[in-house]
């Protein structure tokens, strides 16, 4: 068969088995495919690579990827596959990509967190070439299919701006979720199971819990992650092995877990702490969080509003997107 030929029923077939499988919706604790970019804005001949990212992959054995870009921003210059295989070039339509990806045989599928595919894009004129992880098809080595789709934006976020890339990149990355399809409720309070969850998923921590706290029962949707918490000692409760999950969690005690996640994954090493003083509200913060805010700080993670930390203020949900976005660019 010539080569044409081979890429072009290569193809069909990877499509074919995609489309013929009904693939079940994204869910979360489901492994999620991620866009890490060289940059965000491009300026005219500059050239500007993008990965596509698979983590917590559980036997991927093919895909078929939709990136959306503008193209009067950028134009593809070629596209790579990371992983050994046959993988199809990207068909690309008025700003839109698609890619196919198999192994070939009798081959175990990917496990974990892996690099998939590089896009190498050329600059065609100044600005932000607007490049969204749209779906993803992806199938095991059984060939059993499952369709992830990233929503990019919700309708409710007017109003808080300041939040709304934060929001949009981690609901992409399928990190965070809406409070419907179209809602996101930046402004509700969230739990502190919530931001349990949120850590724990974002920075792909896991042990072996052999606990729990006595108000965390298996049946509750985060007992999985509030155990990891715990065996880390990130999640060290409110006092008698009590940790009042559905309790709304102040700012300070969201920084405090946060800074223990970022310690337990590799990401912040201890080191002198900033002063708290240039905060206005600086006194308000309690004893035990002084250090841990005081890295954020210096880290760049805890930026202040108007000069204050509002320490004993509930958390939203649109300032935990805020934090976890952060941490993980660090």
């Amino acid at each position: 068969m010539k080569k044409g030929k081979f890429t072009l029923v290569m193809y069909l077939i990877v499509v074919m088995i995609v489309a013929s499988i009904p693939g079940a919706g994204y869910a979360e604790g489901d492994p999620a495919f991620t866009l890490s970019k060289s940059a965000e804005q491009v300026m005219p001949d500059q050239a500007l690579e993008v990965t596509v990212n698979g983590n917590n992959l559980k036997g991927l054995y093919a895909y078929e990827i939709l990136i959306t870009f503008d193209p009067d921003v950028v134009e593809l210059d070629k596209a790579e596959s990371k992983l050994d295989g046959f993988f199809l070039p990207p068909k690309v339509d008025n700003g839109k990509m698609t890619l196919a990806f198999t192994k070939i045989g009798k081959k175990a599928g990917e496990q974990g967190n892996t690099a998939l595919s590089t896009i190498a894009f050329k600059g065609k004129a100044q600005g932000n070439p607007n490049i969204k992880l749209v779906s993803v098809k992806a199938l095991d080595p059984n060939l059993a299919a499952t369709e992830y789709s990233y929503r990019n934006t919700f309708d409710d976020l007017a109003g808080f701006e300041w939040a709304k890339l934060e929001i949009e990149t981690l609901a992409s990355a399928g990190i965070i979720k809406g409070t419907s399809d179209t809602t996101f409720s930046p402004g509700n309070n969230i739990t502190r199971a919530d931001f349990t969850i949120l850590l724990v998923r974002a920075l792909n921590l896991n042990a072996e819990a052999d606990g729990n706290f006595d108000d965390v029962d298996p049946s509750d949707y985060f007992f999985k992650e509030v155990g990891i918490a715990n065996k880390l000692g990130i999640a060290q409760g409110t006092g008698d092995n009590q940790f009042g999950p559905r309790i709304s969690i102040s700012r300070q005690d969201m920084m405090v877990v946060a800074a223990r996640a970022m310690k337990i994954a590799g990401r912040m090493l201890d080191e002198p702490v900033s002063d708290l003083s240039r905060f206005s509200d600086s006194s308000e913060v309690a004893d035990y969080a002084v250090n841990p805010l005081a890295q954020l700080v210096k880290k760049g993670i805890i930026q202040g509003n108007n000069d204050m930390i509002k320490p004993n203020d509930t958390a939203t949900r649109a300032e935990a997107a805020v934090i976890i976005y952060r941490l993980l660019k660090k």
